[in-house]
């Protein structure tokens, strides 16, 4: 039997493919604000809400009923006990499968998701006995429970559904398949507790509403939830092999709204992300062929350029929120990725003067970005992926020449110069100024270390051992030379490589945290100070392919990852956004994040194919 605080860790989520999800644990203990059976965009793929938290069912047998749900109240009270009656879990691609055992009687639900729609089908069947199923709702943003403010709920008997409605707003729809008796019942459940929650501090009670119970007449009834146009497809997909756990993980934060594409940087609680789109891009839809995709993505980014600078967030409504200085530099990266597997040169030629704009901004300055002595100082803090800040306070500031903007602006003029001739401009500028970038970066960031992690402004260099020095190594135009980067490599292997990706600060140093829990405060002036984060597996694999020529080594890294892999395996193919940097390296963050996903998949497949 499983002890319900341990399932309370044990976490799933199907994405839809819309931007919501459907996400609890494995004995139906929600212990997010996050978890709910379906969770629908608003303003795809923005604007999340809540619309079916969970359900409570029970089996009637010999006359008795038995509890196949489990809730966490206030004061630790669990009830009902169905996790004392579950048997089995099967978890595949886009479905949940529970087996429950009450006495002699078999109990199968399954729980599928219709990708592409927003919409849930939850099947119930069993060898004898009837069903009673009670929808828990709520209407609300996926990142906020509600407590004490409770809207008005009501529903209307359509001809074949049944409309849920909050404070008068169709949010919800549900259709039933069997005979069944409809229960009114018009009933608050209080104080749910979110343990998860809780112990990160944010809201963790939450009161939901249950409309209305469904009594079947026999042993089989289906109940689907949804919203928008949705038809059925009761069609499983099973377990996969390890690249095609990965590659579909992968596909399952791609979303779509009209005629344009996204991808969600992680479930539960992110958006799309520029940064996180563009290093997701070659993983998730390149290697996928996911061609078109990837085409409508970039324009929108680069059409949406101001002052050089890319979106570092999507927001919804067509807002832009502009911060980071390295977006517009992995987009450029990209596109030559895009190219590389396309070939398409009509596209080239429609986005190179977006590209060039990017360029030209950031040679001449644009007020965040400054060009002094040849490298790239930004102005304000955070500007790079190590952005974590709370109440004012940013805790990785690193402020002047960073080492991996600066490896990406060397790499971005090469591939300007190499796009450039591809469609007929023959000028050398663009490797003349690249020859410039590198000849500063070599006379300011080696180290004893490998590399420097950034130049101050007053030219102090940052002295902390982080794996931001390996984007210097592992792009497609290294800035560095094989000396310096065999250094890198060695000083990285030794101070951050781990089974589970690589962590983000040497343990040598006094600022290091290896734990990643607590209240916000205490998370945010962790998260880039020791934790391990998967998706620089990616970078580091492209590093020793670049500059290690041992085939018997390169294979190697399939062992050194091999725990890594082993949870993409557990869990569908999904990969969490970091490790604590010690055992038992427990998971961190978003419990399914695209680079983790992305990079990873990358980085196997280069290995796999290495020669």
């Amino acid at each position: 039997m499983l002890d319900p605080k341990e399932c309370e860790d044990r976490e799933w989520i199907i994405p839809t493919g819309t931007g919501g999800y459907s996400s609890s644990t494995f004995c139906g203990i929600n212990s997010r604000t996050y978890h709910g059976l379906l969770v629908i965009p608003q303003d795809p793929p923005h604007r999340r809400y809540m619309t079916l938290a969970k359900v409570e069912d029970f089996v009637i047998t010999d006359g008795q009923e038995y509890p196949m749900s489990t809730n966490h109240y206030l004061n630790d009270v669990f009830y009902p006990e169905g996790y004392r009656f579950l048997n089995h879990v099967e978890r595949g691609e886009n479905f949940v499968r529970w087996d429950f055992l009450f006495g002699n009687s078999r109990v199968e639900r399954t729980l599928v998701v219709h990708r592409g729609y927003n919409a849930i089908t939850l099947s119930y069947a069993s060898q004898r006995g009837v069903f009673r199923i009670c929808p828990l709702v709520t209407y609300r943003s996926h990142h906020v429970a509600l407590k004490s403010v409770h809207p008005i709920f009501t529903y209307r008997l359509l001809q074949d559904h049944i409309l849920l409605l909050a404070n008068g707003i169709p949010f919800l729809r549900v259709r039933i398949r069997g005979d069944h008796v409809l229960d009114k019942t018009e009933y608050w459940y209080y104080n749910f507790f979110y343990r998860l929650d809780f112990e990160r501090g944010t809201n963790y009670l939450e009161d939901l509403y249950n409309p209305f119970c469904v009594i079947s007449k026999g042993n089989k009834i289906e109940m689907d939830f949804y919203w928008g146009e949705f038809e059925p497809e009761q069609k499983r997909v099973g377990s996969k092999e390890i690249m095609d756990l990965l590659s579909s993980a992968g596909k399952s934060f791609v979303v779509r709204s009209g005629d344009k594409y996204a991808i969600i940087a992680g479930y539960h609680w992110f958006d799309e992300w520029g940064r996180d789109t563009m290093i997701s891009m070659e993983g998730i839809l390149l290697m996928n062929g996911l061609y078109e995709q990837a085409k409508s993505i970039l324009l929108r980014y680069f059409n949406a350029v101001n002052r050089g600078l890319m979106p570092n967030n999507f927001l919804g409504n067509n807002e832009t929120a502009y911060k980071g200085v390295d977006v517009s530099l992995w987009g450029i990266n990209a596109v030559y990725k895009y190219y590389q597997y396309t070939n398409d040169v009509e596209f080239l030629k429609r986005i190179f003067p977006r590209m060039l704009e990017v360029v030209d901004s950031y040679w001449k300055g644009n007020g965040v970005v400054v060009n002094k002595d040849n490298l790239l100082y930004h102005v304000g803090a955070p500007r790079t992926w190590m952005d974590a800040q709370f109440d004012g306070e940013v805790v990785t500031p690193r402020e002047g020449a960073a080492v991996e903007i600066n490896a990406l602006w060397y790499n971005a003029l090469m591939i300007m110069d190499q796009i450039s001739k591809r469609l007929g401009i023959h000028d050398d500028e663009f490797v003349e100024k690249a020859e410039k970038v590198r000849s500063a970066f070599l006379e300011k960031f080696p180290s004893e270390a490998g590399l420097y992690d950034y130049i101050g402004w007053d030219d102090k260099p940052g002295k902390e051992i982080r794996p931001n020095q390996l984007v210097a190594l592992g792009l497609p135009y290294p800035v560095v030379s094989k000396d310096i980067a065999m250094r890198v490599l060695e000083v990285v292997e030794t101070e951050l490589l781990r089974p589970y990706g690589l962590s983000t600060l040497s343990k040598r140093d006094k600022g290091y945290t290896p734990f990643y829990r607590g209240d916000r405060a205490s998370r945010d002036r962790a998260y880039h100070n020791g934790p391990i984060w998967p998706w620089l597996v990616g970078i580091y694999v492209d590093a020793k392919l670049n500059f290690e020529y041992d085939s018997l080594r390169i294979k190697n890294l399939l062992n050194q990852f091999s725990p890594l892999l082993g949870v993409a395996v557990r869990e569908n193919g999904y990969v969490p956004e970091l490790f604590e940097d010690i055992p038992p390296y427990k998971k961190g963050g978003c419990i399914a994040q695209a680079w983790s996903v992305a990079e990873l998949n990358r980085a196997i497949r280069n290995i796999i194919n290495y020669s």
